[in-house]
């Protein structure tokens, strides 16, 4: 058992033209082109019995027969399909390591190390792998393949790089970490029952809340700026199809994102407002009864109830 590396071919092409099937058939049941689903490596164990079958009806496969390469029994005749069964089980398993990480990587280099040094594999104990010369058809249908698969390597590869590229979650995260991670604990911090205690207090807090409007629209100028570049990016994509399914999740993060914006710059509006009458040094003269401020101006204790009301709700929206 020689041609080592014509075996090995065959069987990359056997796999290459199963896994083009398998994007054709599960097509977006498998997830976009870089965060493929379970189904397309769950779909290499359905071809275990299909390879195990045509070897014993045909004595090759489509990788196989282009290359030249039968696979029989020692006698010469055709494997029994249960023969041929263990034999594709051994192979996937031992030899490609199942496509689990690292090991499809190690187990297949192995194997052909080991096939180049003893001729022979253990999954090949009373079978006998020849490799025959192929015709001039075969060699032209092989030439045209080969020009396809690179021809066809290089558009997909490079519609997965553009793909890459554009990293919509990469983007989400960055505005999560710009408000969760600087502008909600400096609402936290500006915010409390003691911000309106006295009226330096009330004037500390109107200037906390003056900085917060500001990161928030920051915040939305960041947010416009990396959307003005994903939408660069995403014109590069040539899949139209791709181009506007990137473009709509886009466009429904960045609505999604300046509605909260929005909202929270609305919130601290309000809490301008509510805190402007407590800047009155000659107001803010808090009693204290069972340790709850009172004023003799019934409107400021009404405008104190309405401040921690609104301060709840502030505080529990983010619970």
């Amino acid at each position: 058992m020689k041609h080592p590396f014509r075996r090995a071919a065959a069987r990359f092409i056997d796999y290459l033209l199963w896994s083009m099937a398998m994007v054709l058939l599960l097509g977006e049941k498998m997830g976009d082109v870089y965060s493929p689903s379970w189904l397309f490596y769950a779909s290499f164990w359905v071809f275990v019995p299909i390879e195990a079958a045509l070897i014993s009806v045909f004595g090759t496969t489509a990788g196989k027969a282009m290359l030249g390469v039968r696979v029989a029994g020692a006698d010469g005749k055709r494997l029994s399909f249960a023969r041929s069964v263990k034999r594709s089980v051994a192979v996937f398993c031992a030899g490609m390591g199942c496509f689990l990480p690292y090991a499809s990587l190690i187990l297949p280099l192995y194997a052909l190390f080991s096939l180049v040094r003893r001729g022979t594999l253990f999954w090949d104990d009373g079978v006998s792998v020849e490799c025959v010369a192929t015709s001039r058809a075969t060699k032209a249908v092989l030439a045209a393949f080969l020009v396809f698969l690179t021809v066809g390597y290089g558009l997909t590869a490079r519609a997965i790089w553009l793909s890459r590229d554009v990293d919509l979650p990469e983007i989400e995260d960055a505005f999560a970490k710009n408000f969760f991670g600087g502008i909600h604990p400096k609402m936290l911090e500006a915010l409390s029952e003691k911000s309106i205690l006295s009226a330096e207090a009330a004037e500390q807090t109107a200037a906390d809340l003056a900085q917060i409007q500001n990161m928030l629209k920051q915040a939305g100028e960041d947010l416009e700026r990396a959307k003005n570049r994903a939408r660069l990016r995403i014109a590069r994509i040539p899949a139209a199809e791709l181009r506007a399914e990137r473009n709509d999740a886009l466009d429904d993060f960045t609505a999604r994102a300046d509605s909260f914006l929005f909202a929270e710059s609305m919130r601290v509006s309000l809490f301008e407002n509510l805190i402007a009458p407590f800047r009155d040094a000659d107001r803010n003269r808090p009693v204290f009864i069972n340790g709850r401020p009172r004023y003799d101006d019934a409107e400021l204790n009404r405008q104190y109830d309405n401040f921690m009301a609104n301060l709840q709700a502030f505080l529990l929206s983010f619970e």
